[in-house]
């Protein structure tokens, strides 16, 4: 993600900092608070509860890669209840991904290329790049690997799918995507991105370098986790309104059953939704 957690809470002028040198303030190595180590978490299908896909989350991170967003889960949901049209045989790219999950479970339900992208942080891409590698099983793995500890089934990649990672900053050059999808991506996936207000116009460059015409899907998926902030989440779709080249369908409003990060201002009703859009590009007039 573009926009650090350091960035959305720092107010203070780095040039008030007087650099000393001399290690004066170095901090001593048993004092350093240690990182903490990664956690594991399981999404289980909403068409095949017998089948899950566990990601690793980093331990901490300021850009919010430690956890594992409701949204992502919602948009998974959605994915498998279009795959049909919108995944079997396309190609999918991610944005601010953290885990992937939504790009590994279009992997596993057949999209032809699923590329996984966030903010090139070397601890995030790795964590990727671990998932790319042991979140889904491989048609040649032996029966008893396919169990999870919990009752279910690894999801299996098809031979005819290939995951990718990168690192990408919104709103850059897009030629590395590009480079393994030359006609852009037949799916976008933005899910809880539209937090990061500032980001907004590079996030939408982003959606129009990669959506593919005429009939590329993007994703939006978000909760409004500022609940006073929610007129600034929705923004964004008015930003991709006044291209005047793509549309906006509203396609999900879903109550969840507990908040996900408590925040007593605003509207609480808000922190229990999964709000998720549709934007496509227009179709011409006949």
């Amino acid at each position: 993600m573009a926009m650090t957690e350091d960035t959305l809470n720092h107010n203070s002028d780095s040039s008030d900092v007087e650099d000393v040198g001399g290690g004066l303030f170095d901090e001593p190595d048993d004092w350093k608070p240690k990182t903490p180590p990664p956690t594991f978490a399981s999404h289980t299908l909403s068409l095949s509860p017998e089948s899950s896909i566990t990601v690793r989350l980093i331990g901490k991170s300021p850009l919010w890669g430690h956890l594992l967003w409701n949204a992502s889960r919602i948009t998974c949901n959605y994915i498998e209840s279009t795959a049909e049209s919108l995944v079997k045989g396309k190609t999918v790219v991610e944005f601010g991904a953290g885990a992937g999950l939504p790009s590994l479970v279009c992997a596993a339900l057949g999209a032809k290329t699923a590329v996984i992208t966030d903010y090139p942080d070397p601890d995030l891409i790795q964590n990727i790049e671990y998932n790319k590698l042991h979140s889904l099983a491989s048609l040649d793995d032996e029966e008893s690997s396919l169990e999870n500890g919990d009752g279910t089934r690894k999801m299996v990649l098809p031979k005819t799918s290939t995951i990718h990672c990168a690192g990408y900053i919104w709103g850059a050059p897009p030629d590395p995507l590009l480079e393994i999808s030359p006609k852009g991506y037949d799916l976008c996936i933005l899910s809880d991105l539209l937090f990061n207000h500032s980001q907004h116009e590079a996030l939408l460059k982003s959606v129009k370098f990669t959506l593919a015409k005429p009939d590329g899907v993007a994703l939006v998926f978000f909760t409004p986790h500022r609940p006073w902030l929610y007129e600034k989440d929705l923004n964004f779709f008015n930003l991709v309104r006044e291209t005047g080249e793509l549309e906006v369908e509203q396609v999900v409003e879903e109550k969840l059953d507990k908040v996900m990060l408590e925040e007593p201002r605003g509207d609480q009703s808000l922190l229990l939704k999964v709000f998720g859009y549709k934007i496509t590009w227009k179709k011409e007039s006949t």
